[in-house]
């Protein structure tokens, strides 16, 4: 789906430095049935040995090689950047050390026996142990031990590990993988980005790949200590300095090349500069279907825009998208030049059917009249119509509100600020 440099992507998802945020946006760029997937049909790119006192995990490099075959964008705790073909954006994200050792404390006493029962008996102890130790007594026992690759300056090890491969292992002393993980930062990737200032990172990665400025997306998976912090923390001033301080020098550097490489890309990257230097060959690449008169794009195939949620119901019949959270979903749909047409959007349905009356329509940032068409199996169906110049057009479709829906404390409950939900749209000519 990328045109010019950049054909795929690659994201080395470090643990708890806000990747899952970022992968449920990038599945959204390929097609619905090329979404990475860390297991295939029973088959992964990770193996998996144990000595009874600590567990490993070794890349299967003709696995690692495949997943770039079966997905346009890769994201894994894997470094699988060596394994990449030509042409493959490789990026990756660094969080405060200590932020990003806490996260992760709470990320491991979230899980029950039942989430574990398969690791080794050594990590289905340091996970029991998360939940069951005072923080200090947890953090002086596992630092060591088969947990350490979590908790011992994880990052500088995480980046080491994609520069000298499986000798890693063997290093126990952070301090001897400084200088690897430093050349990593300035060699292995494209792009290091930061998870204090992602909506800038993920700027970066538009304006360097091609794609429509990064706007708020959702934020999941989010792990925070629980209990009371500043009690725990109370003396872990030196066992959290021994078990970040190389991750804090890698840390320091990496913002260093953020702000002096990336910061005016990051800052003004916008509409215009997608629509001028990228949209009419990124557009260029989609293929419609027909559909009784109707040149008509599936949420299941890449979507160009913003202000949505990833997709429900990924790989079913019944996939749909939710707008979200912010209250401007953008759609570019590329369509003939110098045309009257309609544009389309199906709708499944809103939160509230208050919001229906809400929606408001720009094209090409012009406000727009727009009307609702009836069709089996939908709340409506959006058409506006409006005259092409260009090879593409922007829809915007603003509401008043996004909303949360069901009980909080149920099944039910969607925390998720969402608008309306859509399956496709397109446009037909006049």
């Amino acid at each position: 789906m990328l045109t010019g440099q950049y054909r795929r992507i690659f994201y080395y998802h470090l643990k708890k430095c806000g990747g899952s945020t970022l992968n449920r946006w990038l599945d959204t760029l390929t097609a619905d049935e090329r979404a990475f997937n860390a297991v295939w049909k029973g088959m992964t790119v990770f193996e998996t040995s144990s000595d009874g006192t600590q567990w490993g995990e070794r890349i299967i490099p003709s696995f690692a090689k495949s997943a770039f075959h079966w997905s346009d964008v890769v994201h894994s705790h894997a470094p699988l950047h060596v394994y990449a073909p030509e042409n493959t954006f490789c990026f990756t994200v660094l969080r405060d050390p200590v932020q990003r050792l806490l996260s992760q404390i709470s990320d491991c006493r979230r899980l029950s026996d039942a989430d574990t029962a398969d690791h080794p008996p050594e990590l289905r102890e340091f996970f029991e142990d998360s939940r069951r130790l005072p923080l200090k007594d947890f953090l002086e026992k596992h630092a060591q031990r088969g947990g350490f690759g979590f908790l011992d300056n994880y990052m500088t090890r995480a980046l080491a590990a994609g520069h000298i491969g499986n000798r890693l292992d063997e290093v126990r002393d952070a301090d001897r993988l400084r200088e690897v993980a430093l050349r990593s930062l300035e060699t292995d990737y494209d792009f290091v980005g930061l998870t204090d200032d992602m909506d800038l990172s993920r700027n970066v990665v538009c304006a360097m790949v091609g794609l429509p400025p990064a706007r708020k997306i959702p934020t999941i998976n989010v792990s925070r200590v629980g209990g009371h912090p500043e009690v725990e923390l109370h003396g872990l001033d030196d066992v959290l300095n021994r078990l970040t301080h190389v991750d804090r020098v890698i840390y320091d550097r990496a913002r260093q090349l953020f702000f002096s490489r990336h910061r005016v890309t990051a800052e003004t990257y916008d509409t215009a500069a997608f629509e001028t230097q990228h949209a009419a060959r990124l557009l260029g690449e989609a293929r419609g279907l027909s559909y009784e008169g109707v040149t008509r794009y599936s949420v299941r195939m890449p979507i160009v825009g913003s202000g949505f949620h990833g997709r429900d119901g990924s790989g079913m019949s019944s996939c749909a998208v939710w707008s979200g959270p912010e209250t401007r979903t953008t759609l570019y749909i590329p369509t003939p030049r110098n045309m009257r047409l309609s544009l389309l959007v199906w709708i499944r349905g809103y939160v509230d059917g208050g919001q229906r009356g809400q929606l408001r329509v720009r094209v090409g940032g012009k406000p727009v009249a727009h009307n609702f068409e009836l069709a089996n199996g939908y709340a409506d169906v959006l058409t506006v119509d409006t005259c092409t110049e260009k090879s593409f057009v922007r829809l915007e479709i603003d509401i008043d509100e996004t909303l949360e829906s069901g009980e909080p404390g149920t099944d039910l409950h969607d925390s998720r600020p969402r608008g309306f939900a859509f399956d496709s749209y397109g446009w037909r000519p006049i």
